[in-house]
């Protein structure tokens, strides 16, 4: 079996009530298998949230992830802890936004 990596493009928008230009980023290279919530705490570490605080969440053309900590309806939310980026992501996938 090949092992095939994801090349992930992140961009910092806004932060702390700013927006922010020219968009601090970050590439980051990860196998099918991680987790969405290993890429939040990638994310983390790449722009420095070292409080480890910040809630977070991915919001996908067909769905919405998070680690849950008391959504409204958290039927409607899947585990990022569970859910592999192959399973979400597809090649084309160009737009996940990151909260």
């Amino acid at each position: 079996m090949s092992k095939t990596w994801l090349s992930i493009r992140v961009d910092l928008i806004e932060g702390r009530g700013e927006h922010l230009w020219p968009r601090p980023g970050r590439i980051f290279a990860a196998a099918r298998s991680h987790t969405f919530a290993q890429l939040a705490t990638a994310i983390d570490d790449a722009f420095a949230r070292w409080d480890r605080s910040h809630l977070h969440e991915f919001e996908l053309a067909d769905a919405r992830l998070s680690t849950p900590h008391g959504h409204d309806d958290p039927e409607e939310w899947l585990d990022d802890r569970k859910v592999g980026l192959s399973r979400r992501l597809g090649v084309l996938e160009e737009y996940a936004q990151y909260c």
